[in-house]
């Protein structure tokens, strides 16, 4: 692996981080504002996440230690141990050389030794092809499509449902 996780501090939310979160590109396919993102915005989100223990944010980081993008772990459904696992490379320096699957790889282990999730989804819009790719090659399988589920400037998209099962409840799922 050429990534690492490790747990997501206010001190990694530098103004890089946060110019990470205002390019277009980047935000292209999130439901997020980053251009009116700040710094407490991110700290008060993330530490309301650890303390309910509904979701958990990580840093996304090279093996050099570079911060390059983030995985989230939640909102958890402890009841039926579901959850949601986004990740997103905010560095575009980094994009393109499958260090999101990389990352989702790593997710999906600690989602499933750390938080005991039994499977995990993703929605994403169909156009985001990468995203699809990332998650699909990292051992997801697209399980459902729903059709016409986004308004995106003004054009009707689908979403891509994916979802990774955790092998010790699935033990005979590949």
């Amino acid at each position: 692996m050429r990534v690492f996780l490790r747990e997501l501090t206010k001190e990694d939310v530098t103004d890089n981080y946060l110019k990470g979160f205002q390019n277009d590109n980047v935000t292209a396919f999130l439901e997020v504002d980053g251009k009116t993102l700040t710094a407490e915005d991110v700290v008060k989100y993330m530490d309301a996440g650890r303390e309910s223990g509904s979701y958990f944010m990580y840093a996304v980081c090279t093996n050099e230690g570079k911060h390059i993008g983030n995985l989230k772990v939640g909102p958890i459904d402890h009841k039926h141990k579901t959850s949601d696992l986004v990740t997103v490379i905010w560095d575009e320096d980094y994009w393109g050389k499958g260090l999101a699957t990389e990352s989702i790889k790593l997710g999906n282990k600690l989602a499933f030794e750390n938080h005991n999730i039994r499977k995990l989804t993703g929605g994403m819009y169909s156009s985001n092809i990468g995203s699809v790719k990332a998650y699909t090659k990292a051992g997801w399988i697209v399980e459902a499509t729903l059709q016409n589920h986004y308004l995106v400037n003004g054009k009707l998209e689908d979403r891509i449902i994916v979802s990774c099962f955790n092998p010790t409840f699935f033990p005979n799922d590949k």
